[in-house]
């Protein structure tokens, strides 16, 4: 491979992926020749870098390696020309190793393998077994007849990062990247948030044609007219001159991370098309919607769960909490009430108020204006900037709401009399209900002289010959334990919630 490598009409979009810290964010350090530290030294975001390298310009997309990060690599992969798997020699194939390489072989995206760590110890020894155990998802080097580069590398010593380079430019020569001058500038929304004095920020990559202030940008239904343009370095500048990762201030509310954009001629048009497409969004969701059972709907306040209000920097944020609360935590406690981009404000205070609602905010600062409230109100609010930090309350609070719930006690009776069905097959406790209430089908435990002497569930439950569903404290019934028999007088059953 010679200098003169040329760098393609589009530049090249990387997605360099990998199992959390495999060093994906170390590589990028080593490439643009700058140290960017992480909170925690963990990606949480996607971070976006245009490098100017000898062999031509390349668009970096640097991704979160943590399981609740799925969605945003996901988008990443949806972006990328070529993705760099980042495999650390230490560590070798992890979950989330296995799942890029799927995910690369469905969306059909080229994949370079770069070895890490190849300072440690027996590293000769550590990448043959990363290579035979790769195999197996139909991965091979370049050496073994196979499609893939293996490229080692130490972002540590600094060690085989040219020859990555290098390999990025020979692989994207493969690629058409050529740009379509009849078609109009379009690209994909990275990322968008709201900075305060600023207004909302979006992080965009143009894939096809440039930009310029003044240009009508178009996201789905929503739009705006660009104002401002900042390049890679924060450097405010009037327009792009070839396709490139660039911020801008335009949008009138935010876009959707991950959609395509347009540019479009002129506001009127913009607007018609925003319009229709927006009735068609709120049509699908109104569809949804009815389609959800009405009590979820009306049950936003629910006593028995924990009430969560979500504030966050950014709608990819908002996302993987949400899948968190949701997916990551087996139990089923969590309710939250909504979840939205910004400060916390005062309708939130009230509204966690009402409903003794936590707020979760991720990356977010508190307005002096609103302080007092928070103690008028004796507001609870849990602030983060790291996801490992949120992963660990949510478990430790979800472990001890459960237990609280489980050891509440739902219905308590007393058995005064014993009694048999008619053909001897079925023993029948006669209860006296003496708190809250008993239902067919709950789960009971049943007690003499304080020791548990069975854990089981209601078969049946009757009022003299009539069979009912629930009995309710004060009244007495006859319960049919299922298969349990050794019943006293005097046993006590509980209900409890489970």
């Amino acid at each position: 491979m010679n200098h003169k490598i040329q760098n393609s009409k589009r530049t090249p979009i990387i997605t360099i992926m990998g199992h959390v810290n495999h060093g994906k964010t170390s590589l990028i350090n080593c490439i643009n020749k700058k140290k960017k530290k992480e909170k925690g030294n963990i990606t949480q975001k996607i971070n976006i870098y245009f490098i100017k390298t000898k062999y031509g310009n390349v668009t970096f997309l640097d991704t979160p390696g943590h399981e609740v990060f799925f969605d945003m690599r996901k988008r990443g992969i949806n972006i990328t020309d070529i993705i760099i798997l980042v495999i650390a020699i230490d560590d070798g194939i992890m979950p989330q190793t296995i799942e890029i390489i799927k995910y690369s072989q469905k969306y059909k995206v080229p994949l370079i393998i770069a070895i890490n760590k190849i300072d440690k110890k027996n590293y000769l020894q550590n990448i043959k077994i990363i290579k035979k155990k790769i195999s197996i998802y139909n991965i091979y080097p370049k050496e073994w007849g196979g499609n893939n580069y293996f490229i080692e590398i130490s972002t540590k010593n600094n060690t085989g990062i040219n020859n990555l380079i290098k390999t990025i430019f020979l692989e994207s020569k493969k690629i058409k990247l050529n740009i379509k001058k009849k078609k109009p500038t379009y690209g994909i929304i990275i990322e968008s948030y709201i900075k305060n004095k600023l207004g909302i920020i979006t992080n965009i990559i143009i894939k096809n044609g440039t930009i310029k202030i003044g240009d009508i940008i178009l996201s789905g239904y929503k739009y705006g007219k660009i104002k401002t343009i900042f390049d890679n370095n924060n450097n405010k500048i009037k327009k792009t001159k070839i396709p490139m990762p660039v911020k801008i201030l335009g949008f009138s509310s935010l876009p959707k991370s991950g959609k395509k954009f347009l540019i479009i001629k002129n506001k009127k048009i913009a607007k018609k098309i925003a319009q229709k497409k927006k009735k068609i969004h709120i049509k699908k969701k109104n569809e949804k919607e009815n389609k959800k059972n009405i009590k979820i709907n009306f049950s936003k306040f629910n006593s028995k769960k924990i009430n969560l209000i979500i504030k966050c920097d950014t709608y990819s944020n908002i996302q993987v909490i949400k899948k968190l609360i949701n997916n990551y935590i087996k139990n089923n406690i969590y309710n939250i009430i909504y979840a939205k981009i910004g400060n916390i404000n005062n309708t939130d205070l009230l509204i966690a108020n009402n409903s003794k609602a936590t707020i979760i905010a991720f990356n977010i600062k508190l307005e002096n204006n609103i302080k007092k409230n928070i103690k008028k109100f004796n507001i609870k609010i849990k602030f983060y900037n790291l996801i490992y930090k949120l992963i660990k309350d949510i478990k430790k609070i979800s472990k001890k709401f459960k237990k609280n719930i489980l050891n509440k006690i739902k219905g308590r009776a007393i058995i005064k009399n014993i009694f048999k069905s008619k053909n001897n097959s079925n023993t029948i406790a006669g209860c006296l209900i003496i708190k809250g209430t008993i239902k067919k089908n709950d789960f009971l435990i049943i007690k003499r002289k304080n020791k548990i002497i069975h854990r089981g569930k209601i078969k049946s439950i009757k009022i003299f010959k009539n069979k009912v569903n629930i009995v309710k404290k004060g009244n007495k019934c006859g319960i049919n334990i299922k298969n349990f028999y050794n019943i006293k007088i005097g046993d006590i059953i509980e209900v409890k919630n489970i």
